[in-house]
């Protein structure tokens, strides 16, 4: 198992991709914090599956746009597993699929900065001095390939991943020399268990415009993001990976 003694923090995994994050590293041996910001019981079954296949997994509870309840997360983190070796900074809001002139700075834009942007600032200052005493850590921020596509009615989504990914590549110069990687993946549309909000005839087009011809799985996600965590990646680091079956290349 190519992760076996580490520890790692998923934010945003009570389901979806988050979850197979969650359950991927699991499989290859890290113990594993399952965030949530209100779906309790969702988190506890996460953690619960990854236990019973053998795992090692707790569930804990934060609004990462909250530097104090951050703080709280990271405490029990080292109670529970010692630190955090590797930060998943997943966590995200909705998309509510509005045009720009429907959308309103407080509802729209707000909401997203807050928890994905000032979010993974929180964590990420919050895991680097224990990644820096250990001279090792992998942070990998979830983007989108929304960045490569360029879709209608996603212009506050879009907006904040393109600030994550300039804040994740200048993060990655930063730590390198502390022998911390900072990664990126950018997942296309895929299957995950909220509904997929757009019509059939749109997934249609979108699957036939994609080279492999189905849209992506959690699953592809949690391999993509394994990879980074491994021994293999060691010298990796900046790089945002598209997973989107070659419909984005970056």
């Amino acid at each position: 198992m190519r992760l076996e003694g580490r520890a790692a923090l998923v934010t945003g995994a009570t389901r979806g991709i988050g979850k197979a994050i969650a359950q991927a590293l699991a499989r290859e041996g890290a113990t594993v914090a399952v965030h949530y910001h209100a779906g309790e019981a969702a988190a506890q079954e996460t953690a619960n599956a990854i236990r019973d296949g053998g795992g090692g997994a707790f569930s804990v509870q934060a609004d990462v746009s909250q530097h104090d309840e951050v703080e709280r997360m990271f405490a029990k983190c080292r109670e529970q597993m010692g630190g955090v070796d590797i930060l998943i900074n997943n966590a995200r809001r909705l998309v509510k699929g509005r045009t720009f002139m429907e959308m309103s700075w407080e509802e729209d834009y707000e909401p997203q900065i807050q928890v994905m942007l000032k979010g993974a600032f929180h964590c990420c200052q919050a895991a680097l001095p224990g990644m820096r005493e250990r001279g090792w850590g992998r942070i990998i921020n979830v983007l989108s390939t929304v960045l490569g596509e360029k879709r209608a009615r996603t212009n506050s989504y879009g907006s904040v991943k393109s600030a994550l990914l300039y804040f994740s590549q200048n993060l990655a110069v930063e730590t390198g020399p502390y022998g911390i990687t900072v990664n990126m993946v950018s997942p296309g549309l895929t299957e995950t268990e909220r509904p997929i909000l757009h019509s059939d005839d749109y997934q249609r087009e979108y699957v036939d415009a994609i080279p492999m011809k189905r849209l992506g799985r959690s699953e592809d996600v949690g391999g993509a993001v394994v990879f980074f965590c491994s021994d293999e990646a060691n010298y990796v680091t900046g790089v945002n990976m598209a997973v989107s079956g070659g419909k984005v290349i970056f």
